[in-house]
């Protein structure tokens, strides 16, 4: 890693988790800025909105038949917001308007607490240093 004693590496155990930390939050942010940009595209020119729900739903749905831990909690968003997204389209009235709107509304959330994380963290590092 870099050329510090050993003795500085191990003087604070809450550290050892950063690069996890700062992954979480670079996924969250940039999930719910892909998330709103393809909702909105995908409200607006259907044959995408239709594309990009049919294989986020369909990968969700193999991402669960996996069974793997690790791949449980995304395939399951992935899977439910494929469904939204193929909702969302066909303009079905009421259920469109709900459906675009829980996008947009997950979106928005991925965003602040992906920035939420960013601040913890930052608050984190500048409380130990």
């Amino acid at each position: 890693m870099s050329n510090e004693p050993e003795e500085w590496r191990n003087v604070n155990s809450s550290t050892e988790n950063l690069p996890d930390k700062g992954k979480t939050v670079i996924l969250l942010i940039a999930g719910g800025i892909i998330l709103g940009i393809l909702t909105i595209i995908g409200m607006r020119i259907r044959p995408v909105g239709l594309s990009v729900g049919i294989f986020a739903f369909f990968s969700g749905i193999t991402m669960l038949f996996r069974r793997r831990l690790f791949t449980y909690k995304p395939g399951l968003i992935l899977t439910i917001c494929g469904f939204l997204m193929l909702l969302a389209n066909p303009r079905f009235g009421v259920v469109a308007g709900f459906a675009g709107y829980f996008l947009v509304a997950g979106a928005i959330g991925l965003v602040v607490f992906g920035l939420i994380k960013a601040i913890k963290l930052a608050w984190d590092l500048g409380k130990w240093s």
